[in-house]
């Protein structure tokens, strides 16, 4: 993790979004400065590779989090997917590629389940599995359609029977009959009727109609294109049935019996011919077994007419190979069952992960992951009732404040970089607006040290930040449990459009702001009116009520404030004793040990204070300086407010020295000023040496 802390406005988010357009292979083009004419300024980034980078800002929050359906985009993805799955995914792929293999390249299944379907559709049967005695199949059951067997008082007739195309002529003679019979004569030659015309014309009349003589050739027809399938003998018997009275009872069983058999294998042909591999998925897997076992055939049920050779041998193939197909069926299904397994426990890993999150940081959220469908997911936020129940949050990026958004974003964006596999990921000023537990909560979690795999610990991360308490957690305390060389951290400022970098080392550049103070209230080399004003808020720390506790406090003021001795109060008049005014320049000399307190007094004159000013090279004792200059010249101080109120806070203020943290940096080394209070106390400077007023002192 490299830390890069600097004030606003010091040109982080630029740098940011350089490495970001540079890694993409984009000019820079947004990047040039204001003002500059046709790209004459056109910045430009050495040291970054083309690949993959992750960047945290407000582009990542609006482009990424907060979608209408779901907290994140692609949060399926995001949030679940992972080596583990692709493993899993991959064995279920490869078990299922290996039953999408197809059973219907079989031409003589294909043929078969055609024909069958020819012969079911010449012989209906009820909802009950009865032949439907309607239309052809009755008269068929009623002795009609016997042309197989015709009656001797018919054998004129015989050559008509033996073609293909007798029931065409027979229905033409039935019709020319009805149409005509009663007028005596024959309509096609006009020969009268004879007794025997009239014996032939009754016994075909009772013996056929049109139904009876198509459905009977239909039936015969598909027993023929069945021909290599069935029993030979089985089906002269049953054609032998047709037209004899005696056995019409025979008939109608041995036809249920041929529909039955043709049936049952209808309907595991036709399974098997529409079996499509392709659409087998890991959704419908629980139905294959079940599929695979309704497409075996069971020889006992068509144990009478389909018991050829051929349908011994091409059943008994096709029943080997479901059998194959549902031993993959098993392997698939462990393998499926490993894979919802991992689904469900990335789930609820996920869920409870960022849920304890949420706690810790004392968000009053439930995070949730929902499945939609193969590949897809949800993520939602549940706001939790006063009864404990949760409800889902509609359209949370509406609802939520600016602070629980970015903690939510970060936090998705953590998940989201670690699946990218991120070669750099960057956070630009993450935690800012956050109050202090939050920060380290949020910063914990990025960081967590225990979970390599899930959060960004020994990642590439640049941390761009105006923020100090992260340089504290990370490089002084260690907060954050990070090895000593997985962390660094550099001081990032901008002086003039010059950029630098400092590294900020632990026990080196950051103490405690208290032990700072001592120290350069201690250090001979710093100005004597900024160690006084150091000193005196170094016994700040020290006492509840310093000018009631401490004799060196009171005369640390009086000095500050110009007084010709040291008094209690600000008018001068209540003055220390001669033993308290020894007490207390005792306790000053452990820091400061020539110390006079006339001889400082003299220093410490307007004059000498604006002169020391001017020479003085460190931003931060000048500053301190100005504090002292000011504290001497009430009216000096009402000018300052009016030339600027915001740079006369910050100068009272300077020897707080971060004061909202136990650590500091070094100021000694380090310019915590920002430029335009530099600019301004220039300014102010010069307009007090330029009074006449001021020249006289």
């Amino acid at each position: 993790m490299n830390i890069l802390f600097g004030r606003n406005g010091t040109g982080k988010s630029t740098i940011a979004r350089a490495i970001y357009l540079a890694s993409q292979e984009k000019p820079l083009t947004e990047l040039a400065p204001y003002g500059s004419v046709n790209g004459t300024a056109l910045p430009s980034i050495e040291g970054v590779e083309n690949g993959n980078i992750a960047i945290f800002d407000d582009n990542y929050v609006s482009q990424y989090v907060y979608q209408p359906d779901s907290l994140i985009k692609d949060a399926f993805e995001v949030l679940i997917r992972s080596d583990e799955y692709d493993e899993a995914k991959k064995n279920i792929d490869e078990a299922l590629a290996k039953i999408k293999t197809t059973i219907t390249e079989r031409k003589e299944i294909i043929d078969l389940q055609a024909q069958i379907g020819i012969l079911i559709d010449t012989i209906k049967f009820t909802a009950n599995n009865k032949i439907a005695k309607r239309g052809g199949a009755k008269g068929i059951l009623e002795g009609k359609g016997a042309f197989f067997k015709p009656p001797e008082e018919l054998n004129e007739l015989k050559p008509f029977f033996e073609e293909d195309t007798v029931s065409k002529w027979a229905s033409w003679r039935l019709q020319g009959y009805e149409l005509f019979g009663q007028k005596g004569r024959c309509p096609y030659c006009s020969t009268g009727d004879t007794e025997k015309t009239k014996t032939i014309n009754k016994v075909f009349t009772d013996s056929f109609d049109k139904s009876s003589v198509e459905a009977a050739a239909a039936i015969i027809k598909a027993l023929e294109g069945l021909k290599p399938y069935l029993s030979e003998e089985k089906v002269s018997q049953l054609v032998s049935l047709f037209g004899v009275k005696e056995d019409l009872k025979v008939l109608e069983a041995q036809l249920t019996k041929l529909r039955a058999e043709a049936n049952y294998l209808h309907e595991r042909l036709t399974a098997i011919v529409f079996f499509n591999g392709s659409s087998v998925d890991r959704n419908n897997i629980a139905a294959l077994e079940s599929t695979l076992k309704d497409m075996k055939v069971d020889f006992r049920a068509i144990d009478s007419y389909f018991i050829s050779d051929l349908i011994i041998s091409e059943m008994g193939d096709v029943n080997s190979e479901i059998d194959n197909l549902l031993g993959k069926v098993n392997i698939l299904k462990s393998e499926i069952g490993k894979y919802n397994k991992y689904i469900q426990d990335k789930i609820q890993s996920r869920k409870q992960d960022i849920n304890d999150f949420l706690n810790l940081a004392g968000f009053k959220y439930m995070f949730d992951v929902e499945m939609v469908g193969e590949g897809n997911a949800r993520a939602v936020l549940k706001y939790i009732l006063p009864d404990g129940n949760s409800r889902d949050m509609q359209a949370p990026g509406k609802h939520l404040s600016w602070g629980e958004k970015h903690s939510f974003a970060l936090i998705l964006f953590m998940f989201d970089a670690i699946h990218s596999n991120a070669k750099l990921v960057i956070l630009d000023d993450p935690i800012s607006s956050f109050d202090s537990n939050k920060k380290y909560a949020i910063i914990n979690r990025l960081f967590k040290t225990r979970d390599k795999r899930n959060s960004l610990y020994e990642k590439t991360v640049l941390m761009l930040t105006h923020d100090f308490e992260p340089v504290i957690d990370y490089i002084q305390t260690n907060s954050g449990r990070q090895t000593p060389t997985s962390v660094c951290a550099n001081y990032f400022e901008n002086i003039d459009g010059v950029l630098q970098c400092t590294p900020i080392r632990k026990n080196e550049d950051l103490m405690s702001s208290v032990v700072l103070l001592k120290e350069l209230a201690s250090d001979p080399a710093i100005d004597i009116a900024a160690r006084i004003g150091c000193l005196r808020k170094f016994i700040e720390h020290q006492f509840k009520d310093p000018s009631v506790e401490s004799n060196a406090y009171n005369i640390l003021s009086s000095l500050m404030h110009g007084r010709e001795e040291p008094t209690f109060d600000t008018e001068g008049t209540d003055k220390l004793s001669d033993e308290q005014v020894t007490t207390g320049i005792n306790y000053i000399k452990d820091f400061i040990p020539d110390f006079d307190y006339k001889l400082i007094l003299a220093q410490c004159m307007p004059i000498c204070l604006m002169e020391r000013y001017k020479i003085e090279k460190s931003a931060y004792i000048k500053m301190l300086i100005l504090r002292a200059y000011t504290e001497r010249d009430a009216d000096a101080r009402n000018r300052l407010r009016q030339y600027n109120d915001v740079l006369r806070k910050y100068v009272d203020e300077t020897y707080h020295i971060e004061n909202d943290y136990l650590y500091s940096l070094d100021v000694r080394h380090f310019n915590i000023v920002p430029d335009n209070y530099i600019k301004d106390a220039e300014q102010y400077v010069a307009n007090e040496r330029a009074r006449f007023d001021f020249k006289s002192i």
